[in-house]
């Protein structure tokens, strides 16, 4: 394989991190945006058995929320592992092809 060939893998992979990141970022944003109002609610609008769900609700998106972001990162350091993988083949494809070309 030589080098063009590579670098659309490169950008497969870039692209899925960088997607990853940014569903990532609007998924947090959502658990947190719901889990602030489910608080703002709570002994407001909500009393009794369901100011008790609501605060349930909150600490299960935030411990859910927690948990994305750990896969995220897992996720993150796998695409970072493959393209270095990609990389690393792609230099040594260039290197064997330079040296059988002369």
């Amino acid at each position: 394989m030589t080098d063009g060939h590579m670098s659309l893998h490169y950008a497969g992979v870039d692209t899925a991190i960088n997607d990853l990141e940014a569903h990532a970022k609007t998924m947090h944003d959502q658990m947190e945006d719901l889990r602030t109002y489910l608080n703002s609610k709570i002994n407001v609008v909500l009393q009794g058995d369901f100011s008790v769900a609501a605060g349930t609700l909150a600490t299960t998106l935030h411990s859910a929320d927690v948990a994305m972001g750990g896969k995220i990162v897992n996720a993150h350091n796998a695409l970072t592992e493959i393209r270095t993988a990609i990389r690393d083949a792609d230099m040594r494809a260039s290197t064997h092809f330079d040296h059988v070309q002369g």
